[in-house]
């Protein structure tokens, strides 16, 4: 351990003395940042020990004195709370153009995000997040482009992370990413994988001490991340990463694009050796992107790779050569087309708050509002126990009288007379606990009332519900006081479809396949394609098409659940509101409203059904014309008449 530390002392004095400043002016800005947000910290470490089920118990507030001992009962009702109001449904995206000319793109958006949600395996995701959210208040999704993923035919895509509160560390003062200078995110990871991602070997490291991510083993081959993202000068973002006193990224416009350039000539890396024969290259900001090949946008029409245009014709002085005649000698000239690169100049990150706290980071947590009933529980139902242990059965009996233990169900006594038998008695000493109780149930209620959770909303049997529909009511009521936790989860997801889309308009360089579902259950597919998204101003200037409201589709959850939906259908038809039972042109409106629900094979009887009509239909007509042969021909006079 000696030689380690020697080593590394060593390794420390050989850094860039420049680079050496830069990390530690961003390591203090880390600590004080951690300093302004240690209460916080505190508090996700206290709220995760109720989470769990801690026996620690609050000590007399008034007397500011500890308690001497822990819970023996813990009836966990922040868990049993938390998890009632779990909802594992993923708002769907919704994407509203701004412009009519923007409605194909749009829909291009919705695909592609709803193919993200499933290939990203969100639900794992929106798991922890939904957990986290509920128990520190607010939690976290982190967006990034890896280019090292994609499919056979793309480099790159979307990574979507989830950020407990704990690695994200703000600003000191702000509470709004959008105000923010600058903030930090903190995760552990193992030597081998900062390797194999940045390209350093970071063997001499060592875990920060200060940052103590719960569930991670403390060994030498893990490591901490320091992630600092910050606004630039020109309202840019950057980044700088650093594990220890090793720097690992320090890009002061991280999301502009990154070519590799020839040191000799300039041109960009096309393969190991450069056609000058150079293999030395570097990386470069690079502003522009030139089109090699003719692009379909959605409004702009097709694009070019370059224009066809005339010039003039000049010497080596730059002089406008003449012809015999003295005018002007033009020749056929054609200018390459150029287009920006996109930047989503935003930070890549995304809050869900549980409810909304004005001027504080996070929301308002359910452990912070529940802890005072959650800590009476933990003492009571201790209280509780402790009295039903500690009574019992009391045998009296005269002195000389011996009790045999034996392994046997029932005990032996020895008596020598009938009046020492007599002497034997048996008092049950019962505890009372019925106040107890009534506390222990006033707790756990005054905890579910707070947070806004009912029996009826959790499914358990509710006395005071006398009808089904008195039942509903307050599953209904119940769901009105959580709406606001909606609503906050739907604002999130919103934020993050924008930030995905921004990340592949930016980096998606390669054709995206994607597929929808129809209405009636049947595939779509189509592609995405940042170059669609191009647009050209009134100054003839390119831009990229951002301009669309993303949003979250409020039937996505009845959607997801199309059994219940047909149910309904069912019960509908039952009801008589298609038509007579048994009625083709009953059958047949059921079937296609079956069939825009996605319910497998309705097309098909829908099909048949409508065939059936038809040869009715067909032998009703024939018939008519049947019988209308048929009728005997009838003099002028009976015509007349």
């Amino acid at each position: 351990m000696r030689l380690k530390k020697m080593a590394k002392k060593v390794a420390d004095s050989l850094l860039n003395p420049q680079e050496t400043k830069k990390l530690n002016e961003w390591k203090t800005k880390l600590d004080n940042a951690r300093v302004s947000y240690a209460d916080e910290l505190n508090r996700i470490k206290r709220r995760n020990e109720l989470y769990d089920g801690s026996r620690n118990v609050n000590g007399n507030p008034n007397s500011n004195k500890a308690s001497k001992k822990v819970a023996i009962n813990v009836r966990n009702i922040t868990y049993e709370l938390i998890e009632s109001q779990v909802d594992s449904s993923i708002p769907a995206p919704k994407v509203i153009p701004i412009h009519e000319s923007d409605e194909q793109a749009a829909k291009v958006i919705e695909a592609y995000l709803a193919n993200k949600i499933k290939s990203l395996k969100m639900e794992e995701i929106n798991d922890i997040n939904e957990r986290t959210t509920y128990i520190q208040g607010g939690d976290f999704f982190h967006v990034e482009w890896d280019s090292k993923k994609g499919l056979h035919s793309t480099v790159g895509d979307i990574e979507v992370s989830e950020r407990h509160p704990e690695q994200v560390i703000p600003q000191p003062g702000c509470c709004d990413f959008d105000k923010m200078d600058y903030f930090f995110i903190q995760y552990n990871q193992t030597k081998e994988f900062v390797k194999r991602k940045y390209g350093i070997n970071v063997e001499l490291a060592e875990k920060d001490t200060e940052y103590t991510q719960d569930n991670t083993p403390n060994t030498e081959d893990i490591v901490t991340i320091n992630t600092a993202y910050y606004r630039n000068s020109k309202n840019g973002i950057g980044l700088f990463i650093w594990c220890d006193n090793y720097t690992l990224e320090d890009m002061e416009d991280y999301q502009a694009r990154q070519l590799e350039y020839c040191v000799k000539c300039g041109k960009v890396k096309d393969g190991d050796v450069c056609e000058c024969g150079s293999k030395k290259f570097e990386k470069r900001k690079s502003e522009f992107e030139t089109l090699t090949e003719s692009i379909e946008t959605y409004s702009a029409g097709t694009i070019e790779p370059y224009t066809e245009g005339q010039e003039y014709v000049t010497d080596e002085n730059g002089d406008i050569l003449l012809d015999e005649e003295e005018r002007p000698i033009m020749q056929l000239a054609r200018e390459v087309t150029k287009i920006p690169y996109y930047r989503p100049n935003t930070f890549p990150i995304t809050e869900r708050k549980n409810v909304s706290k004005n001027k504080k980071f996070l929301g308002y947590s359910d452990v912070d509002i529940i802890e005072d009933q959650q800590d009476a529980v933990n003492k009571i139902g201790t209280k509780i126990q402790e009295k039903i242990l500690g009574t019992g059965s009391i045998i009296t009996k005269p002195k000389r009288a011996d009790i045999e233990l034996s392994d046997k169900e029932y005990a032996i006594m020895n008596v020598d007379t009938p009046a020492e038998l007599a002497m034997v008695k048996v008092i049950n000493m019962q505890a009372d606990i019925q106040q107890d109780m009534a506390m222990f149930n006033q707790n756990y209620q005054t905890a579910k009332s707070t947070i806004g959770v009912t029996d009826a909303y959790q499914g358990k049997y509710d006395s005071s519900a006398t009808s089904g529909a008195a039942k509903q009511y307050q599953i209904n009521q119940a769901a009105g006081r959580l709406e606001s936790k909606r609503v906050m989860k739907n604002v999130a997801y919103a934020k993050l479809y924008e930030l995905m889309f921004k990340f592949a308009l930016a980096y998606a360089d390669q054709r995206i396949p994607i597929t929808s579902e129809r209405t009636d259950g049947s595939k779509e597919y189509m592609e995405f394609d940042r170059y669609k998204f191009l647009k050209m101003d009134d100054a003839g200037e390119f831009y990229w098409n951002d301009e669309f409201i993303f949003t979250t589709n409020p039937t996505s959850t009845i959607m997801t659940n199309r059994e219940a939906m047909w149910q309904q259908i069912d019960m509908k038809l039952q009801s008589g509101a298609f038509g007579p039972l048994g009625d083709l042109n009953t059958s047949l409106l059921y079937w296609k409203l079956m069939e825009k629900n996605g319910y497998p094979n309705a097309g098909i009887i829908r099909d048949s059904l409508e065939q059936r009509l038809n040869e009715q239909a067909q032998a009703m007509q024939g018939g008519v014309q049947d019988a209308m042969s048929n009728m005997p021909a009838g003099d002028g006079n009976i015509i007349q008449q």
